[in-house]
């Protein structure tokens, strides 16, 4: 298994940065639209308070044996006021492009 080669491709096509713009995407259209629920769940909200980090980067083959829709998942875990907050996940096919995304509030 080529693992440098996957973290490699991961860096070069900027999947984290991308996860990390997205999470903050995903993130602020949650506070726009469900906002009673954000202000439950994010008491008296200070983005500054928000910590992220990348939590797994995965190759996942899907339709086995077929191994045809094949995926690179990248997971961000973020913490609020120091406490685990949600999960954020990315899922880009292997041309780079973005698939999929889900947001998890705890």
């Amino acid at each position: 298994m080529d693992i440098k080669g996957l973290k490699e491709w991961v860096l070069t096509n900027k999947l984290d940065e991308r996860t990390i713009k997205g999470f903050w995407n995903a993130f602020n259209n949650y506070k726009e639209g469900h906002l009673d629920a954000f202000q439950e769940d994010f008491e008296d909200y200070d983005s500054m308070h928000i910590t992220l980090f990348v939590d797994t980067v995965s190759l996942t083959i899907t339709n086995w044996p077929d191994e045809d829709y094949n995926h690179v998942v990248i997971s961000i875990r973020f913490q609020y006021k120091g406490k685990a907050a949600g999960m954020y996940r990315m899922v880009f096919n292997l041309t780079g492009e973005v698939e999929d995304d889900y947001l998890t509030i705890y």
